[in-house]
């Protein structure tokens, strides 16, 4: 269950805290405050054996950061009001709502929504001035002119590219695997220009999987570099890049297959898996068979690892070692050819196994299901399928659903028109994702205001539902709410100026240990969370990342530029919570704060009001 844990104040908490934090889960008394950091709002959907406990975790965490005007429960949904349909998106969210009576909150506001579309599709803040551009815009079309800046921005290739490098697991050490940092840094390159060049999402992924070559000049090689088992046979090597795939591309987990059969084991998890065998699993391991490692002599005499492919290779059984059951022959026969997991489709003449695998993968209809969903959930934080890595392809289709089924699409012709666009826009990531977010349904506020919420209705999408700031993005707003700058070492690479650049997860230099208090996992058996903490509580209060940046004698930093500007508590006011919140301030916060600034020193002040916003609830929350 979610819980709001309650700090007492010490001597790092500004005295005036209470007093300014309204609203958004701050307690307005005199002694204590609920540090943002430590709410718990972790939302890892297979953790959860229902899905109304999923709603719950989701709900609890909307109403703790954008709390609605009245949070007793509603037995009776009120009918929803017309709606404008943007694109297919809002007919079939808000259809769905009016059909089942369902009243949706208001749109978000102009700074609610810049701010939001902005670290969804960038990872940053915006910065000041073009918030303030934003809002003096009178045009009806600046969301969409807004979100064609966003796409076309710098910012986007980083955002997206630690995205896919998330879904990849690049990362230069793993628990069976140590790829080095110079492939690590290769393999971020390729992924990193890919994005920048708008390369089609299953164009990249075709790439991954069949990649060869020098392992330290072609990234995309890295992909099977990274899933190779070190140890144990070969065969294990072939079950990892099969489950990774599966996992990775097409929303669906295979591991339980490497080792026995479906039926008798997976009915509870996936009816459609269960009814696969541990032989189908092995002919899709089969694709990866025929790789060879080969050693590349370099100018200084030393040899690099080059990855290639071969026509011998073949999946034997048998092997009784390494990390599976054994493999023993089937009906007499000890090899198995290669075919595609969910089709049976083979290689076709003189094609290598890797790019027959790629080609038939991507070609299924499951990969653009599976990516769609994929892109829905990050800007949503709930897929439309969830888990968002768990398909039970047996559960999609209204029309053929077994008696006594459930669907596990809570809008399955929404999903199917998202895959066919997906599929029509040529897996253009920024295509579709500008589809997304232009759709009102993405542009409603995350405050329901249209009185008392129901989390029941959570899978109607009738609000936003806030996601706390991936670390990176923690750091990187600190640093633009600031204006102040970063140099983050990075291991055998040039430093970068942003966490969001970072080529892996264990990177971070001076930052490592704040970035993994904020839960950004290790691309290997750490996953990303969302989890608060005590350490991100303390961090916020104390970490020179913070407390140096707020200081009115720190070079160009928010505070001294604001102080040099003007000395009107007002303006003041007004400047900080635009740069560290992305609004103005409400008459009741612009009065608060105007009145501690008048209390004494306005350097200090200031800055106490700096620290207090970036300690506040909604700074961690988009």
């Amino acid at each position: 269950m979610t819980r709001l844990r309650r700090w007492s104040r010490t001597a790092v908490t500004p005295f005036f805290i209470v007093a300014v934090l309204t609203p958004g889960g701050v307690s307005r008394g005199d002694d204590e405050i609920v540090q943002p950091a430590a709410v718990d709002c972790t939302f890892q959907a297979d953790q959860f054996h229902s899905a109304p406990e999923m709603w719950h975790r989701l709900s609890q965490r909307a109403e703790a950061v954008a709390p609605s005007p009245s949070r007793h429960r509603v037995s009776t949904p009120p009918k929803g009001d017309p709606f404008i349909a943007k694109n297919f998106i809002d007919t079939e969210i808000f259809g769905k709502m009016v059909r089942d009576g369902i009243l949706w909150t208001a749109r978000s506001s102009d700074e609610e929504f810049l701010r939001r579309v902005t670290l969804d599709l960038t990872g940053e803040i915006p910065d000041t001035a073009t918030l303030r551009a934003f809002l003096l815009d009178p045009s009806n079309d600046k969301r969409d002119r807004a979100i064609d800046r966003l796409l076309a921005s710098d910012a986007f290739t980083d955002r997206w590219t630690m995205w896919f490098g998330d879904l990849v697991e690049n990362v230069q050490t793993a628990t069976n695997t140590n790829i080095g940092a110079v492939p690590r840094n290769a393999y971020y390159k390729f992924i990193h220009d890919s994005i920048q060049q708008a390369k089609p999402y299953d164009q990249m992924v075709r790439e991954v999987i069949a990649g060869t070559g020098d392992v330290t000049m072609k990234g995309e090689a890295n992909y099977y570099n990274r899933d190779r088992q070190n140890n144990g046979p070969a065969q294990d090597t072939y079950d990892n890049l099969s489950s990774s795939t599966g996992a990775q591309f097409l929303a669906l987990r295979l591991q339980c297959l490497s080792c026995h059969n479906g039926p008798g084991h997976l009915e509870p998890v996936n009816t459609s898996l269960s009814k696969k065998l541990r032989y189908d699993f092995w002919q899709n391991a089969a694709f990866f068979a025929q790789v060879q490692f080969d050693r590349v002599a370099t100018a200084n005499g030393a040899a690099n690892t080059a990855i290639n492919d071969n026509t011998t290779g073949l999946y034997r059984l048998n092997t009784t070692s390494g990390n599976k059951t054994p493999r023993q022959p089937v009906n007499g026969v000890s090899t198995v050819d290669p075919a595609f997991f969910l089709t049976k489709e083979k290689p076709a003449s003189g094609e290598t196994l890797r790019a027959a695998y790629g080609r038939i993968l991507t070609a299924h209809p499951q990969f653009a299901r599976a990516g769609a969903n994929y892109l829905w959930k990050e800007l949503f934080g709930l897929g439309i399928v969830e888990p968002a890595d768990n398909f039970d392809l047996l559960r999609q289709d209204p029309a053929t659903l077994a008696a006594g089924a459930t669907l596990q699409p809570t809008h399955p012709a929404l999903l199917t028109q998202l895959t066919n666009a997906f599929v029509a826009n040529h897996f253009d990531l920024r295509a579709t994702l500008k589809l997304i977010v232009s759709s009102n349904a993405y542009q409603l506020s995350s405050r329901y205001t249209s009185g008392g919420w129901n989390e029941t209705w959570v899978p109607y999408y009738a609000r936003h539902y806030p996601r706390r700031l991936m670390a990176e993005e923690v750091v990187d707003a600190l640093v633009r709410a600031t204006n102040t700058s970063v140099s983050i070492a990075v291991g055998s690479s040039t430093p970068v100026t942003k966490a969001m650049q970072l080529p892996d997860t264990t990177e971070g230099g001076g930052f490592r240990n704040f970035l993994n208090g904020f839960g950004r996992g290790n691309r290997d058996d750490q996953a990303r969370s969302s989890d608060g903490s005590i350490v991100q509580a303390l961090s916020l209060m104390n970490d020179p990342t913070v407390t140096n940046r707020v200081k009115a004698t720190t070079t160009g930093s928010t505070v001294a530029t604001t102080l040099q500007a003007t000395k009107d508590p007002r303006a003041v006011a007004d400047a900080l919570y635009l740069a560290t919140l992305s609004r103005y301030p409400t008459e009741s916060e612009r009065s608060a704060a105007i009145t501690v600034l008048r209390s004494g020193d306005i350097n200090r002040k200031a800055e106490d009001l700096q620290f207090a916003l970036l300690n506040k609830l909604e700074f961690l929350f988009n």
